[in-house]
């Protein structure tokens, strides 16, 4: 593994931590551009990496009492059902490149909706929604079975928006479901006998686990609207780098072509 795999997996651990969310949507760009994984694998990849790292930080988290479990009801059920039909069934049949356009535009959208609006504001106004919260996880878990991803990005502005957490609870509850997401599309890659780079996995998972735990650490001290900046910039930056890269290798191909 290189030097900046291993400083990658550090990010992600602490962009889990500190923002429930950034650990997939930085592993997968990371392994299919910088350690030349298949885009088939590396969302298996995040996925394991992203459900170890999770765990953690459900567990350092859980003293703090920030979990909203009714939320978790509303959320979580289909969102399961959803991802392991599309990892299942959709996964293996969709071309790589328009994975990582979709990839990116998923980025972009989710990074205008946390940008877009204040957390606090919203947590005093907003009723919960959870039919719409149920059927967003749908969507969420199609996306994370096609995209290798726990859905951290799409779920936390969800419950801050439609359920009306403050981004600290958003944040805990999110990382339940991220958990619980990832988990669900590893067992499914198992049960039909992906095999994995076990070598490689666990020690980017190691790495990620030792983030995660400063990460936590930095989340109790720093105020949700500086958390809530951060995530949304985040996933912007990111979003417009996957849809660059990709755009150009487009571009070149189909230059080739003609």
């Amino acid at each position: 593994m290189t030097a900046i795999l291993a400083a990658i997996a550090v990010a992600i651990g602490i962009s889990l931590g500190l923002l429930g969310a950034g650990g997939a949507i930085v592993a997968v760009p990371a392994f299919v551009y910088i350690g030349g994984v298949a885009v088939n694998m590396a969302d298996g990849y995040a996925l394991f990496v992203v459900a170890v790292s999770s765990f953690i930080a459900v567990v350092l988290q859980a003293r703090s009492r920030l979990v909203d479990w009714k939320t978790i009801s509303w959320f979580g059920p289909s969102t399961i059902v959803s991802l392991i039909l599309t990892r299942r069934y959709l996964n293996d049949h969709v071309n790589d490149q328009i994975q990582m356009l979709l990839f990116g535009l998923l980025l972009l959208a989710a990074a205008s909706a946390m940008l877009r609006r204040k957390p606090e504001d919203q947590a005093t106004v907003v009723s919960p929604k959870p039919l719409l919260l149920s059927a967003y996880g749908l969507l969420i878990g199609m996306i994370g079975g096609l995209l290798g991803v726990g859905g951290g990005f799409l779920m936390t502005p969800a419950l801050v928006l439609w359920a009306g957490l403050d981004m600290k609870r958003a944040v805990a509850s999110s990382l339940v479901l991220i958990c619980v997401n990832s988990s669900t599309g590893v067992a499914v890659d198992l049960a039909r006998g992906v095999h994995y780079d076990w070598s490689f996995v666990l020690t980017f998972t190691g790495l990620a686990t030792a983030g995660i735990i400063v990460g936590t650490i930095l989340s109790r001290r720093i105020d949700s609207k500086y958390l809530r900046a951060s995530f949304g910039w985040l996933v912007l930056a990111i979003g417009l780098t996957v849809l660059a890269i990709e755009l150009v290798s487009l571009y070149s191909s189909y230059g080739t072509q003609s």
